[in-house]
């Protein structure tokens, strides 16, 4: 899996806070690059302008949110059908914020939206030259984040705490500590070799998927539309479908069974308190 950490604009990020925003539009002018490694899923972190300290003025990450999906429309379109989600309370502040970010200062013909879900704000900036990583000052947009050092960055976070505000305004749906469940369990999936499904088995185990993650309020692992996983009772809940059809149920079985195993122990050589659990779920 790969994190981002993109570089934002400091009167964005603090319309999101003070209204405590849980799911935002973070627009990019379009015609920028494209992300090659970036799926639903996955973490955008808030590298944020306005946080520069030391001698190298170096960004300090302010927060981060969930890719949920992407669109690409119209600025006045965009305003229309987001409003206030854009980050600024009318549309004549968010062009021009649109225009003092945008290269060539003009308003682009379209904007690209990435709709961000789970979005937190920390209560210090994270500063990554305190991970041993180095950020070169020519950087204009975006870097990619790997999951270790994402997952440093949440548990330095956790450790600083939420914002205040934010924790005042709005009622989280899970801890940071999810989060940083979610990055280890993406990350090994990643990691592992899947078993080939016909494609009829496959049609049949992502449609009941799809209807169980509805039913548990659960999101899809990065890249991923059989797994997913959901905030419950104080614990991290991974939930793995699994087809027992007649030719191959014993195999399936095993496959997913050892799937389980493989991501319980990951998350233990995190040294994470037992705040999870696995289920396997048949059809």
């Amino acid at each position: 899996m790969s994190s981002i950490a993109y570089i934002t604009d400091w009167d964005m990020i603090e319309y999101h806070r003070l209204n405590g925003n849980n799911q935002i539009v973070f627009w990019r002018p379009s015609g920028q690059k494209k992300f090659q490694y970036f799926h639903h899923g996955d973490y955008l972190f808030f590298l944020t302008k306005g946080t520069e300290k030391g001698t190298q003025r170096e960004k300090g990450i302010i927060g981060y949110g969930r890719y949920e999906k992407d669109d690409r429309c119209k600025i006045h379109e965009m305003w229309k059908k987001y409003g206030a989600q854009c980050g600024y309370a009318d549309e004549e502040h968010l062009e021009n914020a649109i225009i003092r970010m945008n290269k060539n200062h003009k308003l682009p013909q379209q904007i690209q939206c990435l709709i961000l879900s789970n979005v937190i704000f920390f209560q210090t900036p994270i500063y990554l030259s305190k991970l041993e990583m180095t950020i070169s000052k020519q950087i204009e947009s975006y870097i990619y984040l790997d999951a270790d050092l994402s997952w440093r960055i949440l548990e330095h976070a956790d450790r600083a705490g939420i914002d205040l505000w934010t924790r005042f305004v709005e009622q989280r749906e899970h801890p940071i500590s999810y989060d940083q469940d979610i990055i280890v369990i993406q990350h090994m999936m990643e990691q592992l070799s899947t078993h080939s499904l016909t494609t009829y088995e496959k049609k049949k185990t992502i449609a009941f998927a799809k209807t169980m993650a509805s039913q548990k309020h659960g999101s899809f692992l990065a890249k991923d539309t059989i797994d997913f996983a959901c905030w419950k009772k104080d614990a991290s809940c991974f939930y793995l479908p699994c087809l027992l059809s007649l030719k191959a149920w014993k195999r399936n079985l095993l496959i997913t069974i050892a799937k389980a195993r493989i991501y319980q122990t990951s998350l233990k050589e995190k040294n994470r308190p037992q705040s999870y659990g696995f289920c396997l779920m048949s059809h």
